[in-house]
């Protein structure tokens, strides 16, 4: 059986995973943020929530690639440096501890991460011109969510928005800066023993689902508005946050 390549019981799974993958990377290259958590929340039922940022970071790293490739011309390379030097170092330090979290520990942490996206998207047009000192900081932040989560990315939404990103240029630098995430991110739980072959099995045959996606997402990223763009997210991240909330709260009952 096909699916069993993949760690899964059955191929109806398997196919669950690939609409799912397809759905939330069109979501993801039209919004630049989303796909990841929302994908998280299709594989933490399937998978379980401990298995999911190991198999995630495969995934994101086919993805993400590919958003960039796309959106290359786009990218501002001064705030994807700034990022990437400040968070990397952070994402090492999380991504050490990993294997020690709880699953509930880690669907809280996930839930809580999405659930504040909301005001902090909110904040863009409160903050103003965002420093580089300010987006250092953030960076630093983010990379230590995200050695332990998928979803900060969120965070880093209205500091690059404050620093005059907008439309490609935002999903393009933010799809750089979580492609080097990912790369990070793998490279340290390639060393541990969360890293099984059928993981990066369905984790890479997620991501190649998501490159026909990104395509689509870019393509209807030129066309929606501002506003819809922002009401849209906001949605997908309450219902995101409180898939995970309830899976955390099942496993500290199953306790």
């Amino acid at each position: 059986m096909i699916a069993s390549l993949f760690g899964l019981a059955s191929n109806d799974l398997l196919v669950v995973i690939a609409i799912g993958a397809f759905v939330t990377s069109a979501i993801h290259g039209a919004t630049g943020v989303a796909g990841g958590f929302l994908m998280s929340a299709i594989f933490a039922p399937i998978i379980g929530v401990h298995a999911v940022v190991p198999v995630m970071t495969a995934m994101m790293l086919v993805s993400h690639s590919s958003r960039s490739l796309l959106n290359i011309r786009k990218v501002n390379w001064r705030a994807f440096t700034i990022v990437a030097l400040s968070s990397v170092p952070f994402i090492a330090v999380a991504a050490f501890f990993y294997n020690d979290y709880s699953a509930a520990f880690i669907g809280f942490l996930m839930g809580t991460i999405i659930l504040s996206s909301i005001p902090l998207r909110r904040l863009e047009t409160r903050l103003g011109q965002t420093s580089d000192t300010t987006l250092g900081v953030v960076g630093s932040a983010y990379g230590a969510l995200s050695g332990a989560s998928i979803g900060p990315g969120m965070l880093l939404t209205p500091f690059l928005l404050g620093y005059g990103l907008r439309k490609e240029a935002f999903v393009a630098t933010l799809a750089t800066i979580a492609f080097t995430t990912n790369v990070a991110r793998f490279s340290l739980f390639s060393a541990t023993d969360l890293y099984t072959l059928p993981a990066i099995y369905l984790g890479v045959f997620a991501g190649l689902i998501t490159i026909p996606g990104n395509w689509l997402g870019r393509a209807v990223l030129r066309k929606i508005s501002t506003e819809s763009h922002l009401i849209a997210v906001e949605v997908i991240a309450a219902l995101g946050a409180l898939q995970f909330f309830y899976l955390a709260i099942k496993d500290l009952n199953a306790a």
